[in-house]
């Protein structure tokens, strides 16, 4: 018989506690009554590990305290880790229950088992296609996740990707489940299990589909996943922006080549730079740059980021479009009260080929007349004799552009500083040479009200 053994098998001593020091408590063992108490007929009759005896204390008899070690491996592989479930779980079908249990008793070295899944374990049940009614795709979001490796500390497993969304399609037939079957179906889909709709009482499959390309669940899929979520309005526009999703496999091509639907009520503080053709505005979310797979949800960048937001002229000729831009795209979105669809993007530095610092000043042209408010000095002191004035600038030198903040980190707060008149603000580049190499370090630019 198969038993938990609370306190597990003996490692070392432990100097310290001056005990045994134990590990993997609550394994499963198996208990064998022992007839012949002699360590010669032990050592022969015993092919696995054991670890001590017991004693039921009903029956009175002596029991060998055994490993579930397998036959094949000569330890404790995962097929016995899923034989130990096998009187835990059944689908109510001896068929399934056989099947399952073959393919999870096949896996010694390896997780890829399939699994007996309760209903209850899924959530946002949704149906995404419907051909007819023995052929119907449902979507959903699977609590658990699928096993990655056996935990000895907490005598179970572990698994990844909780919440993950799959797939759930029924099965027609329950009897054409066979190992053969799996293989067809690996080649083209992860396949994670069985599970059973407790109201219709159908069978279903739990699969995702993999990536032709990358032969796994790449971030094109993840995108693919998302397509019942969002629409454009416009097919044109939807059929754009998922090509473009189903052709990054790889994190760069998601940063440089993806495009996505964004609601227009992600954007802020809107402003025409040119009436009625382009737009400025804040993005909430900033742009995609990973799969996060702890949250099941893309993780992203550049929280509030400046953008702009062009007006797309041909929704029907959007390709030609969008080939001709040549700035930094992130999207399309659509204003609602104008309906006008609207290119996402940003100006890219030509010397560059990105949004550099020059791009993060030049986006802050329509902000200032003044390089430096003068409010932003304190302590000021006129030297009379050398025509300057001294004073403390209360901000600082730039430093860096803050992509957190979307703002520019400073240092030197409170510095000592120069204010010196400007002659004629005509020839400023002259002056400010002038300034440079007579050693000064030219901040900015200033006017006393």
């Amino acid at each position: 018989m198969m038993a938990n053994w609370i306190d597990g098998c003996i490692d070392k001593w432990d100097n310290k506690n001056q005990d045994w020091k134990r590990y993997n408590e609550n394994m499963v063992i198996i208990l064998q009554n022992l007839t012949n108490f002699t360590l010669e007929y032990i050592n022969k009759a015993i092919k696995i590990k054991y670890y001590g005896i017991t004693q039921d204390p009903q029956t009175k008899n002596y029991m060998l305290v055994l490993s579930n070690e397998c036959e094949k491996c000569n330890y404790t592989c995962n097929a016995m880790h899923f034989r130990e479930n096998f009187e835990n779980w059944t689908s109510g079908d001896n068929d399934i229950d056989n099947f399952i249990q073959d393919t999870q008793l096949s896996a010694h070295y390896n997780k890829e088992a399939l699994e007996w899944l309760s209903y209850d374990s899924f959530y946002d049940i949704r149906c995404i296609a419907e051909n007819d009614e023995n052929n119907i795709l449902y979507r959903a979001n699977w609590i658990d996740g699928y096993i990655v490796n056996w935990n000895k500390e907490n005598q179970n497993w572990e698994r990844d990707n909780q919440d993950m969304i799959v797939t759930l399609k029924i099965l027609n037939d329950p009897n054409v489940v066979t190992l053969e079957f799996t293989n067809e179906i690996k080649r083209d889909y992860e396949f994670y299990g069985i599970t059973q709709d407790p109201q219709t009482k159908n069978y279903m499959m739990v699969f995702n589909i993999k990536c032709k390309k990358c032969n796994c669940i790449c971030n094109a899929m993840h995108f693919q996943q998302n397509f019942v979520s969002w629409t454009s309005g416009s097919d044109h526009i939807d059929k754009l922006i998922r090509d473009t999703q189903l052709s990054v496999h790889d994190n760069y091509d998601v940063y440089k080549n993806v495009l996505e639907w964004i609601p227009y009520n992600r954007f802020d503080n809107i402003n025409y730079v040119i009436e009625n053709k382009i737009f400025e505005a804040n993005w909430v979310d900033g742009y995609i740059n990973k799969w996060n797979k702890y949250d099941q949800s893309w993780k992203r960048n550049n929280q509030n980021m400046l953008i702009i937001l062009k007006i797309l002229n041909d929704p029907k000729n959007i390709k030609l479009e969008f080939t001709n831009e040549i700035n930094r795209l992130y999207g399309i979105t659509q204003d609602p009260k104008t309906k006008y669809y609207m290119l996402v993007l940003n100006d890219i530095c030509k010397k560059c080929n990105c949004i550099c610092n020059a791009i993060h000043f030049q986006q802050n042209f329509g902000s200032w007349t003044k390089w430096i408010p003068y409010d932003r000095f304190n302590n000021i002191k006129h030297f009379e004799l050398l025509g300057t004035y001294k004073a403390n600038w209360i901000d600082g030198n730039i430093n860096y552009w803050n992509y957190g903040i979307q703002h520019w980190e400073r240092f030197n707060k409170y510095m000592n500083v120069i204010l010196k008149n400007l002659n004629d603000s005509k020839n400023i580049a002259t002056e400010y040479k002038y300034e440079a190499e007579s050693g000064y370090e030219f901040c900015g630019i200033t006017q006393e009200p």
